[in-house]
């Protein structure tokens, strides 16, 4: 019997937009917008840049949120199987060792 342990992480995102005259304050606005402490900063882009200085830069964060995850099988294929196979929609595997 072989257990194979990992670690999950949620892909839960989230996205804010922040707007202003300068990209220094449309970068602040938009990451304002967001929970650091919940999530982390994957990027931060300008969405559109117009002549008028008109700026809208849009942030995006991952959630930092893991978990432990663990599944047996016979050997190792099969408890990679069932390892992957329950992994819960909306989660991503991080790492995985096996016993």
């Amino acid at each position: 019997m072989t257990t194979v342990r990992g670690r999950i992480r949620s892909n839960t995102t989230q996205t804010a937009e922040g707007h202003a005259d300068d990209p220094v304050t449309a970068r602040s606005e938009a990451l304002s917008g967001l929970d650091l402490a919940a999530y982390e900063l994957q990027q931060a882009n300008t969405v559109t840049a117009k002549a008028s200085g008109d700026i809208t830069i849009r942030a995006v964060a991952r959630s930092r949120e893991t978990r432990d995850h663990e599944a047996s099988g016979r050997d190792y294929a099969s408890a990679m199987q069932a390892f992957r196979s329950t992994v819960p929609d909306g989660w991503s595997i991080l790492y995985v060792t096996a016993d």
